[in-house]
């Protein structure tokens, strides 16, 4: 008898959730021996598959490390959902634009954010696609800090996003206040960004 192909979408489900799987290991592999110390086999190894499956579905290691970046975007842009900001005053507005990606963040996200970050200061090719895929998303979710005035509002954009990458990095190195203090930042940031340095008098505006 003979067997009939199994459906396309079901083949595409499973080379995803194998590719999901293999993106795990590495991201662990990454990690814990850094991008240039770490090989294809080590990756092979913590995902429990033969090297050969890893090339079945990544062409080589700097193929995974994008394939990481393309995951880490999918989660910074899960999180950036149109918000219901009826009835919130200018900090409540700011301050909700900025909890989206800065939550995006969490601790697997953090450490492989070492990974990305010290790989992407040293790969031009790399460092392109941070930018496109990873902060793009995250400047997406600031639309309440920038006014429609060209120029203008595209750099005050970049100047929040290498404020809170910034965040990223101080956290991501072990930055231990940052770390007590993460769900308090966006309200922090926005109060900073309105009122600047000097603390306001009147308290919050």
């Amino acid at each position: 008898m003979t067997q009939e192909p199994r459906p396309q979408g079901l083949r595409a489900q499973v080379a995803a959730t194998k590719q999901a799987h293999i993106l795990k290991a590495a991201s662990a592999v990454f990690a814990q021996k850094g991008f240039h110390a770490a090989t294809i086999r080590d990756v092979a190894r913590a995902a429990g598959v033969a090297d050969g499956t890893i090339y079945l579905h990544f062409e080589n290691k700097g193929a995974l490390l994008l394939g990481l970046f393309a995951q880490m975007a999918d989660e910074v842009r899960a999180g950036i959902q149109p918000t219901d900001q009826t009835g919130l005053n200018a900090r409540g507005q700011i301050s909700a634009a900025l909890a989206l990606p800065l939550r995006a963040m969490q601790a697997r996200q953090l450490e492989l954010m070492r990974v990305v970050l010290s790989e992407a200061l040293v790969n031009p090719e790399l460092a392109a696609q941070f930018r496109a895929q990873v902060l793009t998303p995250m400047m997406d979710g600031t639309g309440p800090l920038s006014s429609p005035d060209g120029d203008g509002a595209a750099l005050r954009s970049r100047l929040v996003i290498g404020l809170m990458l910034g965040l990223l990095v101080q956290r991501a190195l072990g930055d231990e206040t940052l770390e007590a203090a993460w769900d308090e930042l966006p309200d922090e940031l926005a109060g900073l960004l309105l009122n600047g340095l000097l603390p306001s008098p009147g308290g919050k505006s």
